[in-house]
């Protein structure tokens, strides 16, 4: 496997990861866990990028993943939409692109980073817990069949 670059998303960007995001959350719907990621658009994806903080992990160029960060308040940020190619899953991207995202959480300042994630899930809560991550509510999903639950970890 060659090792990602990770690095902040740019807009010229946003084509190339909404691509990544709609291979990469194809799985969940295989999964009973759909998600609004799996249609995303370019234009979508360069709203987040910039609105929010997005990095992407490269190899020798091709953008394979990544992952959204978003400042809930002065001391916690939200990470969400963390994507991988069906290619390149199961060979690290998405634990390079969670350690480069908690390092940036800790470098810009905040304390917990948290996401949501399916509760039920096979393998997202347990990948999660694996990096740290506690659980610390349910978060109720309306326009779902599924509900999810949120989970945080403190990083400095």
């Amino acid at each position: 496997m060659s090792k990602p670059s990770i690095r902040q998303a740019s807009v010229e960007d946003a084509e190339r990861l909404a691509a990544v995001y709609r291979n990469a959350y194809r799985e969940n719907r295989r999964l009973g866990f759909p998600a609004k990621a799996e249609s995303v658009t370019a234009g979508t994806v360069a709203e987040w990028i910039r609105t929010a903080h997005v990095l992407v992990a490269t190899v020798r160029g091709e953008i394979v993943g990544g992952v959204r960060l978003q400042a809930t308040d002065s001391d916690t940020v939200k990470l969400s939409r963390l994507g991988v190619h069906e290619e390149w899953k199961s060979q690290g991207i998405g634990s390079e692109l969670m350690d480069f995202a908690e390092e940036w959480a800790r470098d810009a300042g905040y304390a917990i980073v948290w996401l949501t994630t399916p509760e039920d899930h096979p393998h997202l809560p347990g990948f999660y817990r694996d990096r740290g991550y506690e659980t610390t509510g349910h978060y109720p999903l309306e326009y779902r069949d599924y509900d999810e639950i949120t989970m945080e970890k403190h990083v400095r």
